[in-house]
């Protein structure tokens, strides 16, 4: 049974990727540079430590305001990879464009993984690499292996509001 939520995930996450593709080669040309309202759905993950039966359909609803070319601000919840509510706000430097890709880092507090602050908010940075198009968009980040925190690939679809 949990293989089979593994192959799902992993098809989905191919799914969405494929679905990017065309999206990115659709609207290549057109990528915003002024402000703009995003809606970012949840996000999908890939964690290489199996063993651990995460949660890797990370739904949720989140808000992200691009201020500048290089800079947003997000907020938002998801029901994290440990099968908690987790509530975030962060910053979004991406101060290194390449070509239709701004990578950087997103700093903020988020809360809801035990192992953590037994729970409570704790301060994150992670490295986020997102592309904008004109209606479509996705961030990736890397959430890296330390102490007892297993390391993960997370994968967020946007949709573009205004």
């Amino acid at each position: 049974m949990r293989r089979h939520g593994l192959s799902a995930a992993r098809g989905l996450c191919s799914l969405v990727l494929a679905f990017a593709g065309g999206a990115w080669a659709e609207e290549a040309s057109e990528t915003p540079t002024d402000q703009a309202l995003w809606l970012n759905l949840g996000a999908l993950t890939y964690h290489p430590n199996q063993s651990q039966g995460y949660n890797e359909n990370n739904s949720g609803l989140g808000l992200e305001y691009r201020l500048k070319p290089d800079t947003s601000v997000m907020a938002g919840s998801f029901y994290n990879s440990v099968y908690r509510n987790t509530n975030y706000v962060a910053v979004n430097w991406q101060p290194i464009a390449l070509g239709d890709w701004k990578l950087g880092l997103a700093m903020g507090v988020m809360n809801g993984y035990p192992a953590v602050d037994n729970g409570g908010y704790f301060v994150a940075a992670l490295p986020m690499a997102s592309y904008e198009g004109k209606r479509f968009g996705v961030n990736l980040s890397l959430i890296p292996s330390v102490a007892q925190i297993d390391g993960a690939l997370v994968v967020q679809v946007k949709f573009r509001l205004f």
